[in-house]
């Protein structure tokens, strides 16, 4: 007769409720395009990994609600460490959003294939964009491997630091200097364009300079975004490096 022993899964299953939080909001795990068993398996496949290295976490709680509060407690962290990393795809948004405005995309919205919803050419490309650069470049790998380090750092039961919420908020700033960043060029060619189209509105007013501008527009952002796309890559990487970084000050 097997016999088996909630101490002996115990671990494991706060490993997996860590997982499970992470995948959840973390980019590509969290998309559309992978099932929810499969998230759960992968979760699982983790929580089977990492069990036999980091012990029981001191035992099983002998009251229910600190059990409750135990499982509230790794859903939370692993929801924190996968909003670290979900915060740069946020900065990509941003700004597709604000070049979509610049250059008269704003209308020609689509259905995202990775969100599902509905977004604007621009955003869609640079989140693609940084979500293919998270898998060819293997930042996601070294987000998992903070992730297993975060069990050394702040292991199940562990109280979160205030400070932390300065990190919080630092890396939520840093969604508005991304996102800026990108769209710089954008708003310089923009505003040139409007510029040069408000002065040929004075030399010639019988001319509709506001219908003509539209496709100079559009042709002149989408040339200097094609021109600036390393320079965009650039800073996606710069952040990507520190994203495992990131997830573990989220904690401390």
């Amino acid at each position: 007769m097997i016999t088996i022993r909630i101490e002996d899964f115990y671990p494991g299953a706060l490993i997996f409720l860590r997982a499970t939080g992470l995948f959840l909001v973390m980019p590509v795990f969290s998309g559309q395009m992978i099932p929810g068993p499969v998230r759960i398996g992968i979760a699982a496949t983790i929580a089977y990994l990492l069990h036999p290295i980091f012990g029981d976490f001191g035992g099983v709680p002998t009251h229910w609600l600190i059990l409750v509060l135990e499982v509230i407690h790794e859903v939370l962290t692993g929801l924190l460490m996968g909003f670290a990393v979900r915060f740069l795809l946020y900065a990509l948004e941003m700004a597709g959003e604000i070049i979509a405005i610049q250059i008269g995309l704003s209308l020609s919205s689509n259905i995202d294939p990775i969100t599902r919803n509905a977004a604007t050419p621009p955003n869609t490309m640079l989140l693609s964009f940084g979500t293919v650069l998270f898998l060819v470049t293997g930042a996601y790998q070294f987000c998992l491997v903070a992730f297993t380090r975060s069990f050394e750092l702040f292991p199940p039961g562990a109280i979160f630091n205030p400070q932390s919420i300065d990190a919080v908020i630092a890396a939520s700033g840093k969604v508005f200097l991304l996102a800026v960043q990108i769209s710089a060029p954008l708003l310089a060619i923009s505003f040139l364009v409007n510029i040069c189209f408000a002065v040929l509105g004075r030399a010639a007013p019988t001319l509709n300079v506001f219908l003509l501008s539209f496709p100079v527009q559009i042709l002149a952002g989408l040339t200097v975004f094609g021109m600036t796309l390393g320079l965009t890559v650039q800073y996606i990487m710069r952040d990507m490096q520190a994203l495992p970084e990131t997830m573990l000050q989220f904690l401390r």
